[in-house]
């Protein structure tokens, strides 16, 4: 069951951060969700709030970890394998699947460059899929130029580096070994096993209303081929309801596929700086809470749970701009909110 919260369960300043993003434009939208001790919540405004799509970005890339551990825990992966077990690749030095679920294969945001740069430059980010035209090939072609040593290639440094061609590379191994397309693999274990029955590769565009910017004009969606492997990494559209049942999941369930994606990386640490690694999922040393952020086009998402204090926090925005980086600002405030208990949970619709 979902309760609804009062506007006023809510504090002054957090309901001025609300409504700053929300007066900019009529089209603007934003639906907040809430986990605590076994009750679900949700607060934002209008009837299909519960039903509203949104493209959740980069949180897909926690739901391909738990798929892929999935297939770790049947025995179809190793997750210390070397991908060129499982795929035909030119002989060299190449990640393993836990360095790149784990980010620390040591590749860059951009890469590959060949293919990210180019897009930014023509479209820049909101306006198109800046991976519209990534094939399983295209993945292979740029991880064989990536390869760490042999025929001449350059020793690649094992460390933290976040990236999305690294979640395309964990797709283009799920396919090969399940000999199934990746966009059909995740949609049956989001809807199947997480009971996410909402969440989709790509969503009905005539059953959703982009945001509006400036003079009138819209922003289309992003486009995802079912057949592109970049899906792993920010493809999945999904509503409130189902990322509740998601948080829900990773605070109370002990399934390995699930808890097992919360165990820390130890090689994601470095000095000075306080972020590091579990399996698909941040976190910070010395803490128990896990987050992640996603974004594509307008759209900007944030998840972030403490499992010890079993409280979860999920904000979807569609936003243009500067504005959409509040959605993860209010995720942070909301969970701060949380632990200084001023949230009233008791006042709701």
């Amino acid at each position: 069951m979902i309760t609804h919260l009062d506007r006023d369960a809510l504090r002054p300043k957090v309901l001025a951060c609300i409504d700053n993003y929300l007066s900019i434009s009529d089209n603007y939208s934003l639906t907040i969700g809430m986990y605590r001790e076994g009750q679900l919540y949700v607060w934002g405004e209008g009837a299909n709030m519960l039903e509203l799509q949104y493209d959740i970005g980069s949180i897909s890339k926690t739901v391909t970890a738990h798929l892929i551990l999935d297939l770790v825990e049947r025995g179809v992966l190793a997750l210390e394998a070397s991908v060129d077990r499982y795929l035909s690749l030119p002989e060299g030095g190449y990640p393993t699947v836990y360095e790149l679920l784990t980010h620390t294969a040591g590749y860059g945001h951009l890469t590959p460059l060949e293919i990210t740069l180019p897009a930014l430059m023509r479209h820049g980010y909101a306006k198109r899929n800046i991976y519209e035209a990534c094939t399983a090939e295209t993945v292979l072609k740029c991880l064989a130029r990536r390869k760490r040593c042999g025929n001449g290639a350059k020793k690649r440094k094992k460390q933290y580096g976040y990236s999305d061609f690294a979640y395309a590379v964990l797709a283009v191994v799920a396919e090969r070994v399940t000999k199934r397309p990746f966009a059909d693999l995740i949609e049956d274990f989001v809807q199947g096993r997480l009971g996410m029955t909402g969440t989709v590769v790509q969503a009905d565009p005539k059953t959703r209303v982009p945001c509006a910017v400036s003079h009138d004009r819209v922003l289309p969606f992003w486009k995802w081929r079912r057949e592109n492997p970049y899906v792993a990494g920010g493809g999945l559209v999904s509503n409130v309801e189902d990322m509740l049942r998601y948080l829900s999941r990773q605070i109370e369930d002990t399934d390995p596929c699930i808890a097992g994606a919360h165990r820390l990386c130890e090689a994601s640490l470095s000095a000075g700086k306080n972020e590091a690694m579990c399996i698909g999922w941040h976190t910070y040393k010395k803490s128990n809470q896990l987050w992640h952020v996603g974004g594509v086009g307008t759209f900007r998402s944030s998840v972030i749970f403490n499992k010890k204090s079993k409280f979860g926090v999920v904000v979807l925005g569609n936003a243009k701009g500067v504005a959409s980086a509040n959605v993860h600002y209010l995720a942070k405030m909301l969970y701060s909110e949380f632990k200084i208990k001023k949230i009233d949970f008791e006042k709701t619709v």
